[in-house]
Order: C-alpha cells, then structure tokens, then sequence
C-alpha cells in the first residue's frame, strides 16, 4: 500500500512539474501576430502614373510604398492593404478607407483623402517658403548679378513665380519668364534673358516640356554651371541632360515616389495611435489625429534638399 501511494505521489509529482514547465512555455510564447489575431484590413488606394510618360514615376512611387510598408508591418497591430491604380484610367473608388494621388504639377505632391470624413484632403509636399529659402542661401554663395526665371504659366506656378520676386528682386535683377503646358519652342523666352545679360537661369516646371528647355539652353551654350531647377530632374526619365546641374528637390526620395511613401506612413502611425481591438476605430478620429500631430494647416511638409546630378545619377549635395 506504501508502494502505490510513493508511486502516486511520483506520478502526481511529475504531472505538477510538466503543467509548471507547460505554463512557463505557454507565457514565454509569442505567436507570430497573424497567429494571435485577425488584424482588420484597412484598405488604402494609391492612384499613380503607371503608364504613359510619367510611368517611371508610378513605379517608383509604388516600390517606395511597398519598401515602406514592408519595413514597419511586423510592428503594426492592423493590415494595410494597398490597391493601385493607374490615375490616367482610374474610376470611382469605393470601400477604400484612404486614397493617395501623386500629381506633378504644379510640384510634387501628394493628396492624401480619407473617406467619409469632413476634413479636406491632405496635402503632403514641400511649401515653396522652404524652396525659396534654400534657394537664397545657395545663391547667396554665388557671383551673380542677374537672374531669369523660366516656369511653366499653370497653377501654382504663379504663386511661386511671386513669391521669388519678392524675395530676389532687392539683391538682383530678377526677370520672369512664362512657357505654355506642350511648348517646344523657346526662342523667344531665351532671346529675351540673354539680351538682358543673364547670368543665371532658374527653371521650374514639368520635365515634359523643362526637358527641352534644358536642351534648348545647351544649343545656346548655356551649361548646366549657370542653371537650377526645382523640380524637374528627379521628375525627368532624362536626368542625363541635368549632368552638373543643382536642383531643389524633396528629400522624400528618388522621383519624389517617397511622397506617396510618407503618405502612407502618415496614415499608418494614425491608425495605430487610435488601435481599438479587432475594429477600425472612426475616420474622423483618424483625420483629426493626423491634422493634430502631422498637419495642422493640412499640410505634411517635407524638407527640401539642394541636389546634383552626376552622370545621370541623382546625388545629394550635402548641406
């Protein structure tokens, strides 16, 4: 009788040490997220160029989403599923909890809609203030006199193109210039500034029509020395012909794809600062989050960055 009870005091010994080591175990593990809980989808579409001129564009405005989304999943607590469309054929959207557009005039930018919301979109680019600031301290390291400016007649463009005046015509002659969306002929633009002695050229504008402005000032002699441009090389499937040029560009990436990318981060950090489990919480919660941290004025900035082109490559100047 003593025997079978030391036995059952060892079987009952060795079942509590396996459910102590099993508990142990069982806290220790970590399931992998998709093993843990069904994350709820919240579906985002990205409208990009892929097709037509502009298609090197899309497709690197969709790696930088995809590399983006890739690189902070493990960490998200809802799935963010992404649906691309091409903008030049796209129709209505429906079901998406957000919409992210590219568009390239009048700069680089990108429009960041949450449905069902009564806020207005957002708009994530880099304020011309910044441009033009960066632009006066790279001037000012420079010996020049006169200064012709060359932009495309459409949108924005004017607000910039005032804005310069403002901040150039008290240090140097500043003159404008104006091209038609499709122009390919510059004669007239181009006689007029070198008549008038200039000895620097600012261009802005789409890399349709600036590429051939850029071509056009080279058959006038004009090297890439004595020209800047805002915009146009990192939007250009030419950047050969912008070798040794500077340019103010966004520091978001290359062709400015890294707008769309910090879209998508932006909406990624507001839906997981507002997680509610195993739901979406409200858009309007979401939007006001975003308006609050990232965009009071409904604007999400990014930095600019004085660039070059290096044969054919886009580099940072460093400062």
């Amino acid at each position: 009788m003593s025997i079978m009870t030391t036995k059952t005091k060892i079987i009952l010994l060795a079942i509590a040490l396996i459910t102590a080591i099993a508990t142990i175990f069982a806290a220790m593990y970590k399931p992998k997220r998709s093993d843990s809980i069904i994350r709820p989808v919240v579906k985002i579409t990205a409208q990009l160029p892929l097709s037509g001129e502009n298609q090197h564009i899309g497709l690197a405005a969709q790696q930088a989403i995809q590399n983006s989304l890739k690189q902070t999943d493990s960490n998200n607590r809802y799935k963010y599923e992404i649906n691309y469309i091409d903008q030049t054929t796209a129709n209505n959207i429906q079901d998406e909890q957000a919409i992210i557009q590219f568009t390239i005039a009048p700069d680089p930018r990108a429009i960041l809609t949450l449905a069902e919301t009564s806020q207005t979109p957002f708009i994530i680019h880099t304020p011309f203030e910044d441009i033009i600031s960066l632009l006066e301290k790279e001037l000012a390291s420079k010996n020049i006199k006169n200064i012709g400016f060359i932009t495309i007649a459409q949108g924005d463009y004017y607000i910039l193109a005032q804005k310069l005046n403002q901040a150039l015509s008290p240090k140097y002659q500043f003159r404008g210039a104006v091209f038609k969306k499709g122009q390919t002929d510059f004669s007239a633009i181009l006689n007029m500034l070198i008549n008038n002695d200039t000895d620097y050229y600012i261009i802005s504008g789409t890399p349709t029509e600036t590429d051939k402005l850029i071509k056009a000032l080279h058959d006038r002699g004009i090297n890439n020395q004595k020209i800047i441009a805002l915009h146009s090389p990192d939007l250009s499937n030419q950047p050969e012909l912008y070798n040794n040029i500077e340019y103010i560009g966004s520091e978001a990436g290359q062709y400015d794809g890294g707008l769309l990318a910090t879209a998508l981060l932006s909406i990624v950090e507001s839906y997981e600062k507002n997680f509610i489990k195993e739901q979406l919480p409200n858009q309007e919660i979401v939007s006001q989050y975003l308006k609050t941290k990232k965009a009071s004025d409904n604007i999400i900035r990014v930095k600019s960055k004085i660039k070059t082109i290096n044969e054919g490559k886009i580099i940072n100047k460093g400062n």
